[in-house]
């Protein structure tokens, strides 16, 4: 794999994104709510779903520090997680067209198809 340094700190950068969000998620919805022009959609009732959600991120982010060891071994977390921020980028906008929610976090995914066209290339390069 060409670069093999440079994609290792490629996706260090991906988990600690993740780290970032799933954190963000965890300790400061508020802040992150209303950053993303989210804040009347921040309840009680939202709360655990935010945070099974903030879970996953947060899980996806080990996967991907794992994989900054040496992607040539983790092909498989590669692909995962090239589906998985498809997977978030795709519901987001799907949400944001059909049921009105703030464009606001449709802007912050977009981060997560530019990661997933990157994982895309690495994975592609381990064939």
């Amino acid at each position: 794999m060409k670069n093999s340094s440079a994609w290792r700190r490629f996706f260090q950068f991906s988990a600690l994104f993740n780290f970032s969000a799933a954190f963000a998620l965890l300790f400061a919805p508020q802040l992150l709510f209303n950053i993303l022009m989210m804040s009347d959609s921040l309840s009680a009732e939202v709360l655990p779903w935010l945070h099974q959600f903030a879970g996953l991120v947060l899980v996806f982010g080990i996967g991907y520090w794992v994989i900054s060891r040496d992607p040539s071994l983790h092909k498989d977390i590669v692909w995962m997680g090239c589906i998985g921020k498809l997977v978030v980028f795709s519901i987001a906008w799907i949400d944001i067209m059909l049921f009105d929610a703030p464009v606001g976090f449709g802007v912050l995914v977009i981060a997560d198809l530019i990661f997933a066209m990157f994982f895309a290339v690495v994975w592609r390069s381990l064939e």
